[in-house]
């Protein structure tokens, strides 16, 4: 089963435009968008979609799941830039954040989530940081810019570009994964663990991400379920924001 992909690239594009404008108001005068992992300001046509959990591994899960649940529904959708990386003058092979996270995480991802795979062996620091980057786009897919231009969120588009070891600054407590065994066949009752296969609860200074049966922490610098202010010239500190638009590319 798939969703119109034309389609849906529109309106994930209009909707990540209008979410950036409410925190950026200066990009709704522009044609652009932020890339959530690069943070470059692209055009519509430097995007691509992205399947979060990776169709590679979406094609190992039961034959009833596949003829029942969408297959963008079982991944998570969002937009990635193909535009090719820039770093110190020299193109970084691949297109853009897209063809990092599928040439650095999606085999590992899939290795992690294949049926009767052991979760206790032989799972490499590139298993753990390939879920952790699940576990960020998962975040940004449901709030958005607010999340990806944190402090917090800077710390985890670091660490997407460093697949090989844990940058020093990132938590241990976001450096460990529970997970368990997954589901083997459909049942009606528990569509939703493969329809929506991302369940976020916010913690102090973290985001539990559970992702189908492997649960993980994402760094949080602030809130991002407390409103924002939008009229007050003057507003307690939870309820300002001030975009971090770092970036390592050109």
């Amino acid at each position: 089963m798939m969703i119109d992909l034309p389609a849906l690239k529109e309106t994930l594009w209009h909707q990540m435009r209008e979410d950036l404008g409410n925190l950026a108001p200066w990009f709704r005068d522009s044609e652009l968008l932020l890339c959530p992992l690069c943070c470059r300001a692209l055009r519509y046509e430097e995007f691509s979609l992205e399947h979060i959990i990776p169709q590679q591994a979406l094609a190992d899960d039961p034959p009833d799941v596949r003829s029942a649940v969408s297959k963008n529904e079982r991944s998570g959708m969002t937009l990635l830039c193909r535009r090719p990386l820039i770093y110190k003058g020299k193109p970084v092979p691949g297109h853009g954040c897209n063809g990092w996270k599928g040439r650095y995480y999606d085999s590992f991802l899939r290795e992690f989530m294949r049926p009767g795979a052991s979760k206790s062996e032989g799972l490499s620091v590139r298993h753990q940081i390939a879920v952790f980057s699940v576990g960020f786009l998962a975040l940004f897919r449901q709030f958005g810019y607010r999340t990806a231009l944190s402090k917090g969120g800077l710390l985890a588009r670091t660490q997407f570009f460093n697949p090989n070891r844990f940058l020093p600054e990132m938590p241990l407590s976001c450096q460990m994964m529970l997970t368990g065994d997954s589901l083997k066949a459909y049942d009606v009752s528990r569509r939703t663990y493969w329809s929506d296969p991302f369940k976020i609860t916010v913690e102090s200074g973290f985001a539990l991400v559970v992702f189908r049966s492997t649960a993980l922490r994402v760094p949080l610098s602030e809130d991002p379920t407390v409103p924002l202010a939008k009229v007050l010239a003057y507003a307690p500190q939870k309820h300002t924001f001030a975009p971090d638009f770092a970036t390592f590319f050109d």
